[in-house]
């Protein structure tokens, strides 16, 4: 498994343990994710894992999801990418013995 360490203006705001299934991302309480920031669409991006597979899918959000700073619909994802969601960055990173499980 992966975790997804949660940055805004460089300060960690929170690490996540991506298990089996989708996390879903965005400005709504009800996201897997809730992220608030008046950047980011109320439901924007989702990150589905499955097997050892980890994948981030754009849900036709105003201003996209990029990684590493490019701009993606649909992207399998590498332990080390970074994706960018409003004003937050999601870094991919091996899986830590201290984190909360999300999904």
């Amino acid at each position: 498994m992966t975790r997804i360490s949660v940055l805004r203006d460089s300060q960690q705001i929170t690490v996540c343990e991506l298990a089996a299934g989708t996390l879903t991302i965005g400005r709504a309480e009800d996201n897997s994710l809730h992220l608030d920031d008046k950047t980011i669409s109320k439901h924007h991006a989702r990150i589905v894992t499955y097997f050892n597979a980890t994948h981030v899918e754009d849900l036709g959000s105003t201003n996209g999801t990029y990684v590493n700073g490019k701009k993606v619909n649909k992207k399998v994802l590498q332990p080390g990418d970074v994706l960018k969601i409003g004003a937050h960055q999601l870094r991919l990173d091996p899986e830590s013995d201290q984190v909360k499980t999300l999904v």
